[in-house]
C-alpha cells in the first residue's frame, strides 16, 4: 500500500500593493538599525545588490520558479486553494520507507569454527 507525506505552503495575497525590489534601508529598519545598509546590502548582494535592485520578476514567473524547485525535490502539487488572503498548496510525494541497518558481521563478531 503506497504511503505519501505531505507539505502544505501558503502565500499571502495582497493585491494592493505591487511588488518592490529588495530595499537594504527598509531592511536595516525592521530590523531596527541593529544592521547597517551598507553592511546588509555588501553582505548580501544577491538579495540588496545591484542586480537586485532591478525591477522584480512578475509574481507568476516567481512561483513558477518555486514551483519547479519543489517539482525537482519529487513534490506533486495537487490542489490550490484560497482561504481569506491566503493562498494555500497542498503537495504530495511518496513516502519512502526507512530501512532498518543491516547488521554487518566482523570477524570479531565470530567464534572460532564459525563463519
Amino acid at each position: 500500500m503506497a504511503q505519501w507525506e505531505y507539505r502544505v505552503i501558503h502565500i499571502n495575497v495582497d493585491n494592493n500593493k505591487a511588488p518592490q525590489p529588495p530595499d537594504p534601508q527598509a531592511a536595516s529598519q525592521k530590523l531596527h538599525g541593529v544592521l547597517s545598509p551598507e553592511f546588509i546590502a555588501r553582505e548580501f548582494p544577491e538579495q540588496y545588490g545591484t542586480a537586485a535592485a532591478q525591477a522584480p520578476k512578475h509574481p507568476a514567473e516567481q512561483l513558477q520558479f518555486f514551483l519547479n524547485l519543489l517539482g525537482k525535490e519529487g513534490w506533486e502539487m495537487v490542489e490550490a486553494s484560497q482561504v481569506g488572503q491566503l493562498l494555500m498548496f497542498f503537495f504530495k510525494r511518496p513516502l519512502v520507507p526507512i530501512l532498518p541497518a543491516a547488521k554487518v558481521t566482523t570477524a570479531a563478531d565470530t567464534t572460532p569454527g564459525q563463519a
